[in-house]
């Protein structure tokens, strides 16, 4: 037992010991880290301090990003575009096969209604397109006549044209 005692405690010993070592090692990574960070956040120092000296930070601007890629907001809108298109598609593909009933189609229909109707807009180059989808899905919001189609396929060569993607097809179960 004694043996036993006598290895634990040089065991502790040498933990003891090692952890001094790297708290004392962290500790002057930790100024230096400390220094470093101090320092980024001043800007660059144009020259070097002489001893004594206190050095006097240049303050730099920010670097505004570079925008890339179309509008956000035009992006957005047309992201809304292939979205209640989808469900459109969706909608009218589970009804036809008789994945939901006539109660589902109905109620999905007037909530697609109300999500093109009070779908905010903005004003982009994509705005009055999105217009005439919203009149033609006031009409109609299964998206099943000529007239949503028209606006629905202007709206999305609208976004191309724009440099954003608008997305309107069945999926692969769907045929498309």
């Amino acid at each position: 037992m004694g043996a036993l005692r006598a290895r634990r405690t040089a065991i502790d010993h040498r933990r003891e010991r090692g952890s001094a070592h790297v708290i004392r090692g962290l500790s002057a990574g930790g100024a230096a880290l400390a220094l470093a960070a101090a320092l980024s956040g001043c800007g660059i120092v144009e020259r070097i301090v002489a001893d004594g000296e206190t050095p006097t930070p240049t303050p730099t601007a920010p670097i505004a990003p570079t925008p890339t890629g179309p509008d956000p907001v035009l992006a957005w809108e047309c992201g809304q575009i292939s979205a209640l298109s989808g469900v459109a598609i969706r909608t009218n593909f589970e009804y036809q096969t008789g994945r939901i009933d006539e109660v589902e189609y109905v109620s999905r229909l007037a909530a697609l209604q109300d999500a093109w109707v009070y779908m905010p807009t903005y004003d982009t180059e994509i705005t009055p397109f999105i217009y005439d989808v919203q009149v033609q899905a006031a009409a109609d919001p299964s998206g099943a006549n000529q007239g949503y189609i028209d606006a629905i396929n202007a709206a999305t060569a609208a976004c191309q044209e724009a440099g954003s993607l608008a997305v309107v097809t069945p999926l692969p179960e769907m045929g498309g």
